[in-house]
């Protein structure tokens, strides 16, 4: 029977959880709860009545936990912020990967493994299907979480195309970089169902933690640090944001929820975090190299400053957030002089890369959306930025 037990459990690790409250009463024998008390192989083992010891269980995580869940597909697993979100909701809802073929694959056959802070290498497997399987018509989640990288407007267009005909439509969640992905994602929508696309909840996410991805032969490293924190708040649609903080708050994610009115600023905000160091990037050096320059430090300093003028001409502002006090900062720099600055450059970088998690400058092909979205509000109310335009051509040249 132990033998029989333990090809059912292989899968599944035991984690302590509060929040569950049927099928544990298997597990409370070893004085463990199931972070999966639910499903086909789960109900055998509770006809069993027996638990493999702990020391047994392998390092794997499924993505699927309770059925009765609130149910998120998460488009863009097998990617960095896809696989990140897909393991730390694993316990809070019932979760659907879906990415690419090769990605999909990957996970399928354990080649996609995560480490978080300094923990062992966890490897994941879980609920995933490809793209092209979208929609079987016995898909309807309650959320379409997009964690693929910008232009979100193909992806949009690509699985809420398939679910038009459904009664119900689901809620949009984005997290991509940038100040325009909203726009573009409402554009998209009012595309395929007019007047009623405005019915839509729209979740605007801002995610503070880097996270970086390794190849290593044919496998994939994806590591980020902990606590998850985050921004949100709802940019349009209908009804509140209530059940996505739940899932949040169970998934110990550390959140600021925002009002509709700030999610703007919020973004402008984000982007002034994600700004730092592409001056430094686009000359290929770390933070802290190219702070020690100071021609590139000025750099640095211009395109910020650059940036906070365009913000305030176009009527947005930055906002101090959790463990992130944007609007002092912006304030700092726009108000100090640059000598000023430079004698304190050192110190600024090692604080930066500190807050990153010593994770260098990444998604810099991403910079039509960082720089260029700089440039492109710029032209909009009329300010010139010829720094953000210098970094913007640098890196479009490497790239």
């Amino acid at each position: 029977m132990r033998g029989e037990t333990y090809k059912l459990l292989h899968n599944f690790t035991f984690q302590p959880r509060k929040f569950f409250e049927e099928k544990l009463y298997v597990a409370e024998e070893a004085g463990l709860e199931p972070a999966n008390p639910c499903g086909s192989q789960f109900s055998r083992l509770v006809q069993c009545h027996s638990v493999t010891p702990p020391q047994y269980f392998l390092k794997y995580h499924f993505f699927d936990k309770i059925s009765i869940m609130t149910k998120i597909a998460i488009v863009g697993v097998g990617g960095r912020t896809g696989t990140m979100f897909a393991f730390e909701f694993r316990n809070s809802a019932d979760i659907l990967g879906v990415g690419k073929k090769a990605e999909v694959q990957k996970l399928r056959e354990g080649k996609i493994y995560l480490q978080r802070e300094k923990n062992e290498t966890i490897r994941l497997r879980g609920k995933v299907i490809e793209e092209e399987e979208w929609f079987s018509g016995n898909i309807c989640p309650d959320f379409i979480f997009l964690c693929v990288k910008n232009p979100v407007a193909p992806a949009v267009n690509f699985y809420y195309q398939r679910i038009k005909k459904e009664g119900k439509i689901p809620s949009l969640i984005l997290s991509q970089n940038g100040i325009s992905v909203v726009e573009e994602a409402k554009r998209e929508l009012e595309k395929i169902f007019g007047e009623k696309a405005k019915e839509i909840r729209i979740i605007r996410v801002s995610l503070f933690n880097p996270i970086s991805s390794e190849k290593i032969d044919d496998e994939v490293k994806i590591s980020y640090f902990l606590p998850i924190r985050l921004a949100f708040g709802k940019a349009s649609g209908d009804g509140e944001v209530k059940d996505l903080k739940e899932i949040f708050k169970r998934a110990d994610i550390k959140t600021e929820e925002l009002s509709p009115e700030n999610v703007k600023n919020m973004e402008f905000s984000k982007l002034f975090t994600n700004l730092i160091g592409m001056a430094s990037a686009a000359k290929g050096l770390s933070i802290e190299n190219g702070f020690q320059d100071k021609e590139t430090f000025k750099e640095e300093v211009i395109a910020i400053k650059e940036y906070i003028k365009v913000v305030k001409k176009s009527g947005g502002k930055f906002l101090n957030l959790k463990h992130y006090p944007i609007k002092f900062l912006t304030s700092l720099i726009n108000f100090l002089p640059l000598s000023f600055l430079t004698v304190f450059r050192k110190i600024l970088a090692k604080t930066i890369t500190k807050g990153r998690g010593g994770k260098e400058k990444g998604n810099i092909d991403e910079v039509n959306y960082y720089n260029g979205a700089v440039i492109k509000l710029g032209e909009k109310f009329q300010v010139e930025t010829p720094v953000n335009q210098k970094i913007y051509q640098k890196i479009k040249e490497k790239l």
